[in-house]
């Protein structure tokens, strides 16, 4: 009775090993999955950041047309964009009739997806009955 008793408890020893160890290998790869996972989301969260403070930097006067000032604009943020290597689709102008604001509109990849960051840069002035 002793050596079965002892056949049994180093097979339930054994058993309980494995299933441990490999419970401890499939939490080591969801770790690293949420660890790449957090990474591009930080990354992006940063590549939009980015380009949302090169919109901001352009200062463009009220009295001064921002489709004239548009291609330099243009032209300033692909050279940046190419510095920090992101992959730009288009830039392009964006009107908010309701607010009277003019801005730019950025497309590009990350990872294989297409996202867009828009900023209004300029009001216009106007001028309301009162």
């Amino acid at each position: 009775m002793k050596l079965t008793e002892m056949l049994v408890s180093i097979a339930i020893f054994l058993i309980a090993s494995a299933l441990f160890t490999s419970s401890l290998i499939s939490l080591r790869k969801r770790i690293l999955e949420s660890e790449g996972i957090s990474r591009n989301a930080v990354s992006l969260l940063e590549t939009d950041s980015f380009l949302r403070k090169e919109i901001q930097s352009f200062n463009v006067p009220y009295w001064k047309n921002f489709n004239c000032e548009f291609e330099g604009i243009r032209k300033k943020l692909l050279l940046s964009c190419d510095q920090k290597e992101i992959k730009v689709i288009s830039v392009s102008l964006i009107y908010d009739r309701k607010h009277m604001a003019e801005g730019i509109k950025i497309e590009w990849t990350f990872s294989g997806k297409n996202y867009s960051t828009q900023e209004f840069i300029k009001q216009k002035v106007v001028y309301e009955d009162f």
